[in-house]
């Protein structure tokens, strides 16, 4: 951890020095020297544990009320154990009584891949991979479907491979209904179905069952509206899925390596589109019902992760919530290396919601004038059987909550920002409709000469599977960078080469159709536009978005978060036929490059790193893990300080370091955050002898 100096902790409150005896069962985690208004307005950008407060044996006391409180009788001695490191990490190794296990397991905690992580973490990982993979290809097996399907349910006013006229509207519809379903309805139903059928792992099963059923029924369809109706129904599977997933992976990832293993959501939702084109082509000469396995395939990944999914044990944090604690404790064994970690995990996770929750509203805050009893209210509210960690608030009252806290307010606008910038960089107009976008690069004579037969349309298909090849292999470099750079260096990094290479792609639709270089040209850059957008944009929204909101409204707000990315998805299915119409493919590629180009001054500004790059030292192996409870913290800045931050302290330092070249520069910026040290808070409380 970072080492803070003396002038750096002097907002820290002053603790009157107090013995065991006061200590009492209500107050015994006394927590509550954490600033009142630290999530609100944290102008020193303190990054602060409950811990670090107490003295060794407070921390003795607070932990065995908490073992006795959630029956954890039994492992009193790990968690005696985990509180002593938890109050000061630099000095774990010195701890009494651990074994050299323990040790070793403390000293790897952070240095483990995921290959080195415990089976069962693995097979979890490994199944929300699954669902990834169903989400992406079922976006993509339409795809291929689009060539097709108009004609054999009706839609006969074709202009090459467009639908044109009222036919050009029931095709958007068909195409728009699965993102405007799943961002209007699906989404919203991923916060009742794991309050109401308890559990990540029950919502992830029910979402693939309606996948499972729109994925048999669309590819039985006889009429438009039937695929009409089996779309809405796919929305409302994905959109579920697409919130519950990212939340899942992101509560039971160890910190040091949760970026990447978030990030599978993007990686495999990628591998799925790869996949969903793969399928589109081997089944594109069957004849006239290639289009319906087209549709069908998706129902392969979806059986593996329906056989997969009650292998996977509960998010620990959710049963934690729910009041759980032993549940939560046993899952945590099997997914650490060992128990020492597993209760480390768990004291510190319970003091930060306790933290979290009070602040949240769920503790009424006195006067201020009357101190003395806010501070005994919120001790004796913490350890209590019914406390706030275990009633989880109303659904409508989450909502509320999420536009009327300041700390949520800078958390959705972050993950807004990303999620926005997501949509309207243009890659889901090629995702939806590579297939005709490529059939348009040949030239209106090739189209008009060829007859609508499937051999015709093998080299738009063939250029669509390259789109989803090159989208997965360019998601492995955020997979290394993610956790080492962060979440923020690779969406500025990586957005302003789509601006650049989507107006490239446009220009070079004003070569003559007659030019054969014309379609290796336009697929160049669309390629080089992918390989940027699967190493920054792609992956990083879920992710973030999957981190940044506190535990009690994490699957609301997440929520919210993938209706704007889902919505955005429909609006653009919806419009993009129509808006190509009318501007053309150099107009349309042209207004992407510049709402990149807003994207990126948007990130920069209201964008937070949560990798914890922000926090630690270099940019490689010093970085600080912040945990999901942590986070708090990060937000609790002020919107406007971050910005001033961003302004004054990070744009004059990247012009001397990268475009002056100046040799004097120090590697880093002055950072925004300051993590409190444990050593420091006892330097400031005992004074100096002479």
């Amino acid at each position: 951890m970072m080492a803070l100096h003396h002038d750096e902790v002097d907002h820290v409150p002053h603790r009157r020095h107090r013995t065991t005896e006061d200590v009492s069962s209500n107050d015994a985690d006394s927590i509550a020297g954490v600033p009142d208004d630290v999530f609100d307005a944290n102008d020193q950008g303190l990054v602060d544990s409950p811990l670090l407060r107490l003295r060794p044996e407070e921390v003795d006391n607070l932990t065995k009320h908490f073992v006795r409180r959630y029956h954890l009788e039994n492992h009193e001695e790990v968690f005696l154990k985990a509180g002593k490191v938890l109050r000061d990490p630099e000095a774990s190794m010195s701890v009494p009584r651990l074994t050299p296990e323990e040790k070793e397991a403390l000293k790897n905690e952070t240095s483990s891949g995921f290959w080195k992580q415990p089976k069962q973490l693995q097979v979890t990982i490994i199944t929300l991979c699954v669902a990834a993979v169903v989400q992406g290809w079922n976006q993509t097996g339409t795809n291929g479907a689009n060539l097709n399907w108009p004609q054999q349910l009706g839609l006969l006013n074709l202009q090459g491979c467009d639908p044109t006229g009222i036919d050009a509207w029931k095709f958007s519809i068909v195409n728009a209904a699965t993102y405007l379903s799943a961002s209007l309805v699906g989404c919203w139903l991923s916060d009742p179905l794991n309050e109401y059928f308890f559990g990540r792992r029950a919502a992830i099963c029910l979402s693939a069952v309606i996948i499972l059923a729109s994925a048999i029924g669309g590819a039985c369809t006889r009429t438009w509206q039937e695929l009409l109706v089996s779309r809405i129904l796919l929305g409302l599977g994905m959109g579920c899925k697409a919130s519950v997933v990212p939340v899942f992976a992101a509560e039971i990832s160890p910190a040091h390596i949760r970026g990447s293993l978030v990030m599978n959501w993007q990686l495999f939702d990628a591998f799925g589109v790869f996949c969903g084109f793969t399928a589109n082509l081997v089944v594109s000469q069957v004849g006239p019902t290639a289009w319906r396995w087209q549709v069908a395939s998706s129902a392969l990944p979806t059986i593996v992760l329906l056989s997969l999914i009650y292998v996977c044990p509960e998010s620990p944090r959710f049963l934690m919530r729910r009041g759980y604690y032993r549940r939560a404790y046993q899952n945590l064994i099997l997914l650490r290396f060992h128990p020492i970690l597993a209760a480390k995990e768990l004291l510190y996770v319970h003091c930060q919601m306790e933290v979290e929750s009070r602040f949240l509203g769920e503790v009424t805050k006195s006067p201020a004038g009357d101190e003395g009893k806010k501070r005994t209210s919120k001790l004796a509210s913490t350890f209590r059987r019914h406390s706030a960690a275990a009633r989880p608030v109303n659904y409508w009252r989450k909502l509320y909550q999420l536009f009327s806290i300041k700390r949520n307010q800078r958390a959705i606008t972050a993950a807004m920002v990303c999620m926005i910038g997501q949509q309207l960089c243009g890659v889901n107009a090629l995702q939806f409709f590579s297939s005709t976008f490529f059939c348009d690069a040949r030239g209106q004579e090739q189209k008009d000469n060829n007859v609508l037969a499937n051999s015709s349309y093998l080299q738009p298909l063939f250029l669509s599977w390259g789109i989803g090849l090159a989208n997965f292999l360019f998601t492995f470099p955020a997979y290394y960078f993610i956790d080492r750079k962060g979440r923020r260096w690779l969406l500025l990094v990586t957005i302003p080469l789509m601006a650049v290479t989507s107006l490239a792609a446009g220009l070079s639709f004003l070569m003559s159709t007659s030019n054969s270089a014309r379609t290796p040209v336009i697929a160049l850059f669309t390629f080089l536009f992918m390989a940027a957008y699967s190493s920054g944009i792609g992956p990083v929204p879920f992710t973030l978005s999957a981190e940044v909101f506190p535990m009690e409204h994490r699957m609301v707000c997440m929520s919210f978060a993938v209706f704007t990315n889902l919505f955005g998805a429909g609006v653009l299915a919806l419009f993009v036929p129509a808006l190509t119409n009318a501007i053309g493919h150099v107009g349309l590629l042209g207004v992407f490059a510049g709402l990149n180009v807003l994207a990126f001054i948007l990130v920069f500004f209201f964008v937070r790193e949560t990798a914890g790059a922000a926090v630690g030292g270099g940019a490689f192996g010093n970085m600080i893990s912040v945990s999901l409870e942590e986070l708090n913290y990060i937000f609790g800045v002020p919107a406007a300080k971050h910005a001033i931050y961003q302004w004054k302290t990070v744009l004059p330092w990247a012009w001397q370091y990268y475009i002056l070249r100046d040799k004097e520069c120090p590697d880093q910026p002055e950072k925004l955050y300051t993590w409190a040290s444990a050593h420091n808070q006892e330097k400031h409380e005992v004074p100096k002898t002479v």
